[in-house]
């Protein structure tokens, strides 16, 4: 991405791009000025020509210190990505307040046929106009964030991710990496995954002021940013990120309360499964089976998941292919390595990178084929869009990673041959649908209570979030869980909370789930058109809203229906379980 450059080079490249790409935007005086449309189009291609190359840069700083959080140059890195992609926000949120005040001008601007390619994102701007600040404030806002938020993150990410635990296993003492303990959770034998959930949120209670601070501080900077803003709610700084309305994401909260019964009898069935009473905290997660009997080396999990993206496009499954045979894909398990997984774009070069910690399980084959199903639909947003279209909202995002795993799931079943690998494939499957509809759903709910007990006036420590934490639970699993000791804690883990400026990220994974689970039917049924339906609607980007892609799709996102059609899949794989029990 950097062509080799050594840390002092990449300072330089980052400062001389930064240069490049602040010219132009402080040059806008003039278009905005006349408002005329051909001019505003020379002027948007000129600056996405400008913030492609800022944006690899930039992104190259952060996957650097990624692989390494404790590495001296990588720190360096990140902290000049920290501060010069603020620099950047800060001179685009400047440039986009100059442009929504011609919007509301000239709102008729939003459908000239010269702006066209632009008119979505043109829209979006002339939504967020009404609560956007004055220059100065919008700079100061920014600024602040540097030492501020961003740092609070950095540090509780940096803090998670540097510790080390030394237990035994199976007679053996080991010295494990944390996204090594968390995988452990997931692990075959239950009193090894009893230990790892209990040792792992321990080590959350253990530092429970730190987690407790950092969450206060980000959530309430975000109150507080709401209401020098005057948004309605504290959500909605994510639906226009999200580009959706908040009665669909009412609807789909709704729903998932409502439903949340199919989720307990889940739930319950799993506990017969197991041979116990009440299903235990340690085991929600955890595998059906006692003994997995599916195992990958990664060169086995790469032919099964490009196998799985080819059978179904063979234009896709090549571009999976090639980010293995390109070594895009950063798997290895090390110390200082940040946990998680995530595929990021490098738009010069119209492709991606895969992060994660591969660990051998069918469950890293799945987060393996999700992030390649990531850029899977990056290659074609890439390919069929212009750079201020690429970023697609998160509801949307989700499409691609989420169908590649039920590709994957489809390739495991006709490649199993007894019932124990269907079973593990299958229960998998669901596992995997239910935590991210309803336990992914769970956190939505809980973030909307951290707001209001910061807007009502009391004081948000780590014991009131184990308490909202536990209340949000109790609302989704009723009482078919019998939870292990420091559970309360899970929202600790959870990265997404302590992301700046960024909230209300986890409702967009229900949203796909359920989506992609609908059309996966219609795939599943052979319908003639679906490829090139489907693939266009990953290739759509943020050019239109979510909205409108899935009316393009064929489905109506207000309809009360729509929410209810994602368990159709569900249940399908569900009946298949059930035969096998």
């Amino acid at each position: 991405m950097v062509e080799g450059a050594k840390v002092p080079t990449v300072k330089k490249m980052i400062e001389q791009r930064l240069k490049k790409i602040e010219a132009h935007l402080t040059n806008c005086d003039d278009v905005i000025a006349g408002g005329m449309p051909h001019e505003l189009v020379e002027f948007l291609v000129e600056y996405e020509r400008l913030l492609v190359p800022i944006s690899d840069v930039l992104s190259y700083c952060g996957l650097t210190y990624y692989t390494d959080t404790t590495d001296k140059d990588g720190n360096q890195l990140n902290t000049w990505y920290l501060t010069y992609r603020s620099h950047l926000e800060s001179m685009q949120t400047v440039f986009e307040l100059k442009l929504s005040n011609l919007l509301m001008r000239q709102p008729d601007l939003v459908n000239h046929d010269d702006l066209s390619t632009y008119r979505h994102y043109l829209e979006r701007i002339l939504a967020s106009a009404p609560y956007q600040l004055s220059e100065r404030e919008e700079t100061l806002a920014s600024a602040k964030d540097v030492n501020g938020i961003h740092t609070i993150s950095q540090l509780q990410e940096a803090w998670v991710s540097q510790k080390e635990f030394d237990l035994e296993i199976g007679g053996e003492r080991r010295k494990l990496t944390f996204p090594e303990l968390s995988a452990l959770r997931l692990d075959a034998d239950r009193d090894v995954r009893e230990m790892a959930t209990l040792t792992l949120y321990k080590s959350y209670a253990d530092d429970s002021m730190m987690h407790g601070l950092a969450l206060k501080s980000i959530c309430s900077d975000h109150v507080m940013m709401t209401q020098r803003r005057g948004l309605p709610s504290t959500m909605t700084q994510s639906l226009l990120d999200q580009d959706v309305e908040e009665s669909a994401i009412d609807a789909l909260l709704t729903t998932i309360e409502e439903t949340s019964s199919v989720f307990q009898e889940f739930l319950k069935l799993k506990a017969k499964f197991f041979g116990t009473k009440k299903l235990l905290g340690h085991d929600v997660i955890a595998p059906w089976t006692n003994d997995p009997i599916w195992s990958f080396e990664y060169s086995k999990a790469r032919d099964i998941i490009v196998d799985s993206f080819k059978s179904f496009d063979s234009e896709l499954g090549d571009v999976v292919e090639n980010m293995f045979t390109n070594h895009r894909i950063d798997a290895a398990n090390r110390v200082g390595k940040r946990g998680g997984a995530f595929c990021a774009g490098w738009y010069s070069d119209k492709k991606s990178y895969v992060f994660m910690n591969f660990n051998k399980s069918l469950r890293d084959a799945a987060i393996l084929a999700h992030e390649n199903g990531h850029a899977a639909q990056h290659h074609l947003i890439y390919n069929s869009q212009t750079p201020l279209n690429y970023r697609s909202s998160s509801c949307m995002a989700e499409c691609g990673s989420i169908f590649g795993e039920l590709l994957l799931t489809d390739k495991i079943l006709s490649i199993s041959k007894t019932d124990g690998q269907r079973m593990e494939a299958l229960s998998g499957t669901l596992n995997d649908y239910f935590y991210v509809v309803y336990y992914v759903g769970t956190r939505a709910l809980f973030e909307r209570t951290l707001y209001d007990v910061i807007e009502d006036g009391r004081n948000l420590d780590a014991e009131l979030a184990c308490e909202l934490w536990t209340a949000a639970k109790n609302k989704i699993f009723g009482d078919a869980v019998d939870w292990t000791p420091y559970m309360e804690y899970e929202w600790a883990r959870i990265p997404h909370f302590f992301f700046p400026n960024f909230r209300f990220y986890n409702y967009s994974y229900s949203f796909a789930q359920m989506l992609v689970y609908a059309v996966y039917d219609e795939y599943k049924r052979g319908e003639a058109d679906f490829n090139n339906r489907f693939k266009c609607l990953l290739a759509t980007g943020s050019s239109l809203s979510p909205k409108q892609q899935i009316a393009q799709f064929g489905y109506d996102l207000d309809d009360p229906g729509f929410w209810k059609m994602g368990p159709r899949q569900a249940d399908r794989l569900l009946s298949e379980l059930k035969k096998l029990i």
